[in-house]
Order: C-alpha cells, then structure tokens, then sequence
C-alpha cells in the first residue's frame, strides 16, 4: 500500500470533507507494514502463472485499491485475539490476499459486464485485453483463490471462501436478471447488494476471526458485522456513480444507469415521484438520452432520493456498530469503530 491511503470516495472540497478523509488515513494507515507484505504475497502469486497469464494477473492485482478486505481480514483477527495490528502472521496474510484476488475477479467480470473503460485511472482488463480474455482472467483469479483456501489444514477456510465466491455471483446474476426492471422493490435491491457485496465483506471478518481462534457465536457476530457493513458500503458505492465525478474516483461512473441497474436512489424515486413525472423519468431509465445523468439528477435532488438512500445506509453502519459493542475493548474493535465511524461521515455527506 502507498505510503497515502487513498480515500474511499471522490475528494471534495469543503473542511468537513478533509477532516473525514483524515479519520480515513488514521484507520487504515497502521496497516501499512501489512500491506506492504500482501503486496508481495499478491506479487508472487503471479509467478505461478503461464508467462503470458502472469503479465494480465499482476495487472489486475497490482493496480492498487483500498485494499478494505484484506483491511477487515486483519481488524478482525486483532479484535478476536488482542494481538497489535502489526501482528499479521502468514496464515492471516494469505487469507488476505485470498478475499482480495476473489474480489478483484469480481471486478473484471464486473467491468466487462457494465462496458467500463477505467478502473482505478487505469484500462480496466477488458479495456486492454478483450473481454475473451478478461472473462478467463477472472476465472483463473477465482480458482487460484482457492487453491490457496485449500492450503489450510481445515477445510472450513476453502468452504467458506468457495460459498462467499458462490453468494456472490449469484447476486450478479440476479443483479443482471433484473436490469430495467422498473418494478425493482426495495427489498430485492438489499438482497442483491447483499450477496455481491455482504458476502464477501462478511466472509472476510468472519474467517479474520476463525483464524484468531473464534469461538463460533463470536465468528457469527463478526459476520453479521461484515454484511450489514458491506451493504451499506455497496449503497454508499452507487450513490457515488450517481454523482462522483470521474477524476476524483478514477473509475468509469454511470455505468449503472446505462446498464439498467436501479439503484436505491432511483428505486425510491420511482416510488415518490408524481404519477405525471413517471413517464418521463421511464424514458430517462429505459432509453439512452444524451443528458440522462444530468436529467435523472434534478428529479433525485427534487425529491431527495440520495438523502435518503444515504440514511438507510446510515441506519446498516450503525446496526453494523452494535455488533461490535458485543467484543472485548482492544486495538482490533477500535480500528473497526474508526472504519465504521468514517463510512457513516462520508454518508452523511451525500444527504
């Protein structure tokens, strides 16, 4: 990891903005140390590839990101043991390094499905490659993860991995069934987002734990922990597509509206809006007009939509919070409080 931990959202200008980014760098930078270490483990994996794989793999897993998965792998185990944040034994590292290779196979299939051009200031994988050998990539990324899960002397860590990989496609699927569905409800938007973002982020607490020594109610409570976390950072995620601005996030954004996907924002505008504004805002959502973005933006901002999808998350960070009151008062749990503290700020900002 940098020496400057990146923020999770579009830098922004106003004072309490800046102080919510620093709070970011004081939750994420003691990890340093340790991600500097993944980085190698991350490296070295790409030498077990053919050579003309192993160029497209470190691509992927070198363009660095938050790198918030393996972030709550270590917060976890820290909280469940006591042990210093600095204490990232290998068997931790390379759970580690398996959640982030699942995760980054997500996001080469999920670029080549949303057309993305840019991830991370970077060519996404498809932009470079095709999207052939982007959707192999992502498969070759998927089974390596878990061969290293096999690795372990149980084969509770591979099951778990192997499960969360499963939840996950199957919400992209769903995700991608219901594209353009204007009749999308509340209650199924959460289910997705929960499978293709919860499972992984509650996996990635729950095995952190495991490896920790977790009894398995304290395992269950770091799970629920990482789900209702990961939701919220999943709506907070496409709040940001809505209004972000490309050069502060260094991804391709609007991706979900060109592809059909209704986020919560829409979905309760939808709801809200005057029976004479559905027609058009239909049109705006099913077909492609040259200022859709700008267009659905002043109907979310009449009816406050994103203030709205910003409290629901709100509400799942905090519930998130309660699980944690639950642990022992060390190092570990105050890194999550900081992380989960710092999300709910950043929230508060899109209303």
């Amino acid at each position: 990891m940098p020496a400057t931990v990146p923020s999770f959202s579009s830098s922004r200008n106003s004072d309490a903005a800046s102080k919510v980014v620093a709070s970011a760098s004081d939750v994420l930078s003691p990890l340093a140390p340790a991600m500097r270490r993944l980085e190698s483990v991350l490296d070295r994996q790409c030498d077990i590839f053919e050579a003309g794989v192993a160029t497209c793999v470190r691509y992927v897993t070198g363009n660095q990101g938050k790198r918030l998965r393996p972030a709550l792998v270590i917060f976890s185990a820290n909280a469940e043991s006591g042990a210093a944040i600095g204490a990232v034994d290998e068997d931790l590292l390379r759970l580690c390094a398996i959640v982030e290779m699942v995760h980054i196979a997500t996001l080469v299939h999920d670029d080549i499905m949303d057309g993305a051009k840019l991830r991370r200031n970077r060519l996404t994988a498809g932009a470079k490659w095709g999207n052939e050998v982007s959707v192999l990539l992502g498969d070759s990324l998927f089974a390596h993860a878990l061969t290293l899960a096999a690795s372990y002397p149980t084969p509770f860590v591979c099951r778990r991995v192997a499960e969360a990989t499963n939840i996950v496609c199957s919400g992209e699927i769903l995700q991608t069934q219901r594209r353009f569905d204007l009749k999308l409800k509340e209650s199924d938007y959460l289910k997705m987002i929960e499978m293709k973002t919860g499972a992984l982020f509650a996996v990635a607490c729950e095995l952190g734990a495991h490896l920790a020594g977790a009894s398995d109610e304290r395992r269950r409570q770091f799970y629920q922990y990482g789900r209702l976390l990961g939701i919220a950072y999943q709506i907070y995620d496409d709040c940001l597509d809505l209004v972000g601005a490309e050069k502060d996030i260094g991804k391709s954004l609007g991706t979900d509206l060109q592809k059909g996907k209704l986020t919560l924002p829409v979905i309760h505008l939808l709801q809200q809006a005057k029976e004479s504004e559905t027609h058009l805002i239909s049109s705006i959502l099913l077909n492609e007009h040259a200022n859709s973005r700008a267009m659905l933006m002043e109907f979310i901002q009449r009816y406050n939509t994103l203030g709205q999808a910003a409290q629901r998350a709100r509400a799942l960070v905090r519930e998130a919070a309660s699980q944690l009151q639950l642990l022992p008062d060390n190092e570990g749990r105050r890194c999550l409080e900081k992380l989960t503290a710092y999300l709910d700020a950043e929230m508060d900002l899109l209303r």
